[in-house]
C-alpha cells in the first residue's frame, strides 16, 4: 500500500533568510494516522504543514499525496488538493451563515438532498446537532472548533490539517476537544496532520510526533519514543522539566555514573522533574538538595533547588518539604536515566 504522504528532503527559505524556514524534511505518513509536528515558534512548523496541504511550493524536493505528485500551487486556479483539508487557527467560518450553512457551503456542487444528508451527518458525527441555527459569533472557541471540523471534513477529504487547533481554547475545552477529535477522526478514517507548541496535545492524540528545530526534523516517532527516548537535549528540554549533567560533571561530581556515560558513548545524562523521589532508596542514584523554592499545579508540587555543587536542580512530587532552605536526600531509578549523545 502506497504511502498516504510521502515527503522526500524537502526545503523551503524565504527571501532575505541566512537559514531556511524548511531544510530536507523527509518523512511518511500512513492512511489514518495521527502525525503532530511541535517545536518553537520559528522553527518552520507552519511552512511545512503550509507545503503538504498544496498552498505552498517548496524549493526543492518532492511531496506525493497517495502516489501522486503535489501539483504546483502557482499553476493552478485554486492551490491545494481536493482530497487535502485544512483548518487555519482562526477557523475560517463564514460570520453572516448559520452552522447548517457553513458546512452546506463546501457541498455547494452536489445534488440537493445529499447535501442536507450530508450536513446532518456532520452535525451529529461531531456533536453540534444544537448549534444548526446559530452563527458562528454565538458560539465559544470549542464550539466553532468543531464547526470548522465538521465542515472541512464536508466533502470527506482523506487527510486534514490543522494549524495551532487549539491555541484558543482553555486547557479544560483543549482536553476534552482533543478526545472529541481522535473520536470523529477515527470513524471518519481520516489522516490528520497538525503543529502545536503545546506537547500536551501531541503527546495525547498522536501516533508520531516530529520534533522541528530551525527548519529541520531532529527525530520522530512514537511519543514515548520522544519522551523517554529524546535523541537531543533540546528535544528532552521541549517536553518538560529536565536537569542534565555534562560528562565533566559527572566524572568530577557523579563518579558512579562515569561507567554509564562511557557505555553508552553518551555526552550528557538527563533526569526528568517527575523522576526524582523522597525516597534515599538502596540501588538508585542518590542526591543532597538544598530547596529554594516551592510551587503548586494542583496535582502536584514543582521544587527547585540546588545541588551540593551549585547546580539548579527541579523535581516534581506530590508530598513537597515542609519548608524550604534544607537539605533533602532524592533518588532517581538508573533505569531512568536519559543519555544524550
Amino acid at each position: 500500500m502506497a504511502p498516504l504522504l510521502f515527503v522526500h528532503k524537502v526545503s523551503k527559505a524565504y527571501p532575505g533568510e541566512s537559514l531556511g524556514a524548511v531544510n530536507e524534511v523527509s518523512f511518511t505518513m500512513k492512511p489514518g494516522e495521527i502525525l503532530s509536528f511541535v517545536g518553537e515558534s520559528g522553527s518552520g512548523k507552519s511552512t511545512l504543514l503550509r507545503m503538504l496541504a498544496g498552498l505552498l511550493r517548496p524549493d526543492k524536493g518532492e511531496i506525493s499525496f497517495q502516489g501522486t505528485p503535489l501539483e504546483d500551487p502557482e499553476e493552478q486556479l485554486i492551490a491545494g488538493n481536493p482530497a487535502i483539508k485544512m483548518v487555519f487557527q482562526d477557523f475560517d467560518l463564514m460570520p453572516n451563515m448559520t452552522v447548517s450553512e457553513n458546512l452546506r457551503y463546501p457541498l455547494l456542487t452536489y445534488n440537493k438532498e445529499y447535501a442536507n444528508d450530508r450536513v446532518s451527518e456532520l452535525l451529529n458525527l461531531c456533536g453540534i446537532q444544537d448549534l444548526a441555527k446559530k452563527l458562528p459569533r454565538e458560539l465559544s472557541g470549542g464550539q466553532q472548533q468543531r464547526v470548522a471540523l465538521a465542515r472541512a471534513l464536508a466533502d470527506e477529504p482523506e487527510l486534514l490539517l490543522m494549524d495551532e487547533p487549539f491555541s484558543q481554547l482553555d486547557p479544560v475545552n483543549t482536553a476534552q476537544l482533543l478526545r472529541e477529535v481522535l473520536r470523529i477522526l477515527k470513524v471518519a478514517q481520516v489522516g490528520l496532520v497538525f503543529v502545536t507548541h503545546d506537547t500536551r496535545d501531541a503527546l495525547m492524540i498522536s501516533d508520531r510526533v516530529g520534533f522541528l528545530k530551525e527548519g529541520n526534523l531532529m527525530q520522530v516517532g512514537s511519543p514515548a519514543e520522544l519522551y523517554r527516548k529524546p535523541k537531543s537535549e533540546d528535544i528532552a528540554r521541549f517536553f518538560g522539566p529536565i536537569n542534565i549533567f555534562s560528562s565533566e560533571t559527572v566524572q568530577v561530581h557523579l563518579p558512579e555514573l562515569s561507567d554509564r556515560l562511557t557505555g553508552k558513548n553518551a555526552v550528557s545524562i538527563g533526569i526528568r522533574a517527575e523522576d526524582v523521589e523522597l525516597s534515599p532508596s538502596e540501588g538508585r542514584l542518590r542526591l543532597k538538595v538544598n530547596t529554594h523554592e516551592i510551587f503548586f499545579h494542583g496535582d502536584h508540587f514543582s521544587v527547585e533547588g540546588k545541588l551540593s555543587w551549585g547546580m539548579p536542580f527541579v523535581f516534581q512530587t506530590n508530598s513537597p518539604p515542609e519548608k524550604t532552605g534544607e537539605d533533602i536526600l532524592v533518588s532517581i531509578s538508573l533505569d531512568r536515566l536519559l543519555y544524550f549523545y
